[in-house]
């Protein structure tokens, strides 16, 4: 489950602005817990923008959307209470709802793009993090 989690995340900031930080030459890494969003919500809706020609109906549904998200991610972040496997379980929840909202507003062939998008950035998110961790850690407990 903490690895769907990090999918679910990740995809979901790699897919919204993982070009946009290719752009601004900001390094290509995968937020850790402490940057669960780093992109600005206009800059991502500028991305979606160009890569699904949303219509200006469509941005101006969607920027409150990201901008919510945006501040829930913040007061999450914030909240010092909570273990870090809830912590974990509610950025999910907010990502998954944020997904689940801006594709109500999508038309059908956004959604599917927006859809493949996610699953790119997914596997963006698992090679890198392949590079990051030690050969021997996956496969240690994989044998009974």
């Amino acid at each position: 489950m903490p690895r769907q989690f990090h999918l679910v995340l990740l995809s979901l900031g790699l897919a919204l602005a993982g070009t946009a930080w290719a752009q601004q030459g900001t390094p290509a890494t995968a937020p850790t817990a402490k940057h669960m969003h780093a992109i600005d919500p206009q800059q991502q809706l500028d991305h979606l923008t160009k890569q699904l020609q949303l219509t200006s109906d469509q941005q101006a549904r969607i920027l409150p959307l990201l901008q919510q998200r945006d501040q829930q991610l913040q007061s999450l972040r914030n909240d010092s209470s909570l273990k870090p496997a809830d912590r974990r379980a509610k950025a999910m929840s907010i990502a998954q709802d944020t997904n689940q909202q801006v594709d109500a507003v999508l038309t059908e062939p956004q959604r599917a793009k927006a859809k493949a998008m996610r699953e790119k950035a997914m596997e963006r998110m698992e090679e890198r993090r392949g590079q990051h961790m030690p050969a021997s850690s996956g496969s240690s407990g994989a044998h009974p």
